[in-house]
């Protein structure tokens, strides 16, 4: 596990270090630290629950190679799988990484994707390096490391919350599409758009219902309607044994900082859009009832409150007493995530042993020799 507590301490470090560099200094730290985050996520190897799916998306990239071209791989693809993902998985097989190499240039790509917005998203707040520790243990860790198509999803909307303002509207709606091109769930971000002035202007309403309209009828004529149904049937009638603690954990920082609404409000830019994200949040805890699945893959797009909140909660306290000591709680709290996930987790075993390429010489592949 030195991997992830590496990767945690580090910010969580930083961020009580009386030393401050100038701004040269602290762009070379934060190179440095994201470098670090980049080669850790990139080149895991066996990490993550769903590690043998991405490599049969590499296989088939594989085959479809081998047989015929980009046609073949894209006319087998759906917007279930992630167009964009399948496409760089080809990329990596024409490339010739082969299926010993290509999953590391995948899950690389789609790292620098993730790092970049999340720490450009940490930047934005009240204390970048705190948010950063708060997100590592569940978003770092468990996300990035374990749902590569989810993690760069939201590492473009990380991206896109960072410069989501009056005036940015079409750059968040462009990486919010780019992003749904790895997965298409993300596009239940797309409503955020609206809140970005502080007057929600009469065209936007009909923007988002025209989209999601035009969404609906092109997913229908690609015959993917009936795909979908089965989905979210599935999650319906399905269970998440981390859904409740994944929805409490975005609801927690929403109701402390229910007690400092006013002084949040006074130093949030975006106060708008937190807003009605911590609504979404305090709406999915009864939702669990109606299922924890859904509501476990939808959380996944509100763990951006945790790193956005916690910061301008301790930067709202009135002393540096006050501010040292929720800062101290906070860490101890993720420390407390981290340590119980990884060592009492259900599926903790898909992430323990770290292992990282190339301190590891086994072939994934043996069979199928590098194109």
């Amino acid at each position: 596990m030195w991997a992830y507590w590496l990767l945690f301490l580090l910010p969580a470090g930083i961020a009580f270090s009386p030393i401050r560099g100038d701004k040269y200094v602290q762009q070379l730290t934060w190179a440095m630290v994201g470098l670090l985050g980049i080669l850790l996520i990139g080149l895991r190897y066996k990490v993550g629950g769903d590690w043998m799916p991405y490599i049969e998306y590499l296989q088939e990239a594989h085959m479809a190679v081998q047989v015929g071209g980009l046609e073949e791989i894209i006319a087998g693809s759906s917007l279930v799988n992630g167009s964009l993902y399948i496409f760089l998985n080809w990329v990596a097989i024409r490339l010739g990484f082969g299926m010993d190499m290509g999953i590391y240039f995948v899950n690389l790509f789609c790292a620098v994707i993730f790092v970049t917005g999340l720490i450009r998203f940490c930047q934005k707040q009240p204390m970048p390096w705190l948010a950063l520790a708060v997100a590592v243990p569940y978003l770092v860790c468990v996300v990035a490391m374990g749902y590569t198509r989810q993690a760069t999803a939201l590492g473009f909307l990380l991206w896109g919350l960072s410069i989501l303002k009056a005036g940015n509207e079409h750059k968040f709606i462009g990486l919010v599409f780019l992003g749904s091109l790895f997965h298409i769930s993300l596009v239940v971000t797309l409503p955020l758009v609206m809140f970005a002035r502080e007057k929600i202007l009469w065209w936007f309403y009909p923007f988002i219902g025209c989209f999601f309209i035009g969404l609906y009828f092109w997913v229908t004529t690609l015959g993917l309607l009936d795909l979908y149904e089965t989905v979210l049937e599935f999650y319906i009638g399905s269970h998440s044994a981390g859904g409740e603690i994944r929805a409490y954990m975005n609801a927690l920082p929403v109701f402390v900082a229910l007690f400092f609404r006013a002084k949040i409000k006074a130093i949030s830019f975006d106060y708008k859009i937190i807003k009605w994200m911590a609504i979404a949040a305090l709406i999915s805890i009864p939702m669990l009832s109606v299922s924890t699945t859904l509501i476990d893959r939808f959380a996944l797009y509100l763990i951006p409150l945790q790193i956005a909140l916690w910061p301008r909660i301790i930067a709202v306290q009135r002393t540096m007493v006050m501010r040292s000591a929720f800062a101290s709680m906070i860490i101890v709290y993720y420390s407390l995530v981290l340590f119980v996930f990884f060592n009492f987790g259900l599926h903790s075993s898909w992430w323990v042993p770290y292992q990282m390429w190339p301190f590891t010489s086994e072939t994934i592949y043996p069979l199928l020799s590098p194109m």
